[in-house]
């Protein structure tokens, strides 16, 4: 039911709202039928050529197929020009078979064209989401749905627990802080004390006072530099 849902409401969303575009556009001569008959018309083919293509999406996900992206578009333009198709003859019956061959080629030009520019924004937005998750520290799952959206500056040791400091907040999780920088990649930091390990996006000021160095966070905390994890600060470019 979730699929169903997830395939054909943004389906009929779309289409309601392109089919009453084209009705007040009025195009191919739809301009001389009056306004609820080309609501009628102009919705009613746009939500048969999206349950055209729907349906095809639906069948592939019954018989568990991946279809590539060319299959997807002449599979998807074919099951919308057979829907469109119909629903046009239902309207208005064909006189003879020139004009049923010239209707079909002409709508399934158009459903291919829609198709293909509709595969290929799901395209990108599919490969921005997996970019996404790439760029994405795993870390970041394991905090409450808060704060998953929001940015590490630093990961403290306390005990048995590391405390996560983030943008929005900070939690404490059950692990060592070596795992916890581990997967706080692939975000950019320095382990500047065996407690502390500091994001470089955390970081507001870099504070030195007696030939001691400490971070002071965007969030107002301070994190320690140790004697070892000098180095490493001053070889990140933070002093």
């Amino acid at each position: 039911m979730k699929f169903l849902i997830k395939l054909f409401l943004p389906m009929m969303a779309t289409s309601l709202i392109a089919g009453t575009i084209l009705a007040i556009l009025g195009p191919l001569g739809t301009s001389r039928m009056p306004l609820p008959g080309r609501l009628i018309y102009w919705v009613g083919l746009c939500l048969a050529g999206g349950f055209g293509a729907g349906m095809v999406d639906l069948v592939a996900e019954r018989l568990n197929r991946t279809l590539n992206f060319w299959q997807g578009v002449l599979s998807q333009s074919a099951g919308a020009t057979l829907c469109v198709s119909a629903f046009m003859f239902l309207l208005y019956p064909p006189y003879n078979w020139q004009n049923v061959v010239m209707t079909i080629l002409y709508v399934w030009l158009i459903s291919a064209i829609l198709c293909f520019v509709g595969a290929l924004v799901h395209k990108r937005r599919a490969e921005a989401q997996i970019q996404e998750r790439a760029d994405r520290a795993p870390l970041l799952e394991r905090l409450p749905p808060k704060l998953r959206d929001a940015e590490i500056y630093a990961i403290s040791a306390e005990d048995h627990y590391v405390r996560v400091h983030s943008s929005a907040g900070d939690e404490m999780i059950l692990m060592r802080l070596s795992d916890a920088v581990k997967e706080a990649a692939p975000l950019l930091g320095v382990q500047t004390h065996r407690s502390w390990w500091v994001a470089e996006k955390g970081i507001e000021t870099v504070k030195k006072a007696n030939g001691k160095i400490e971070l002071v966070l965007k969030n107002g905390l301070t994190a320690p530099v140790s004697r070892s994890g000098r180095a490493q600060v001053s070889e990140a470019g933070w002093i």
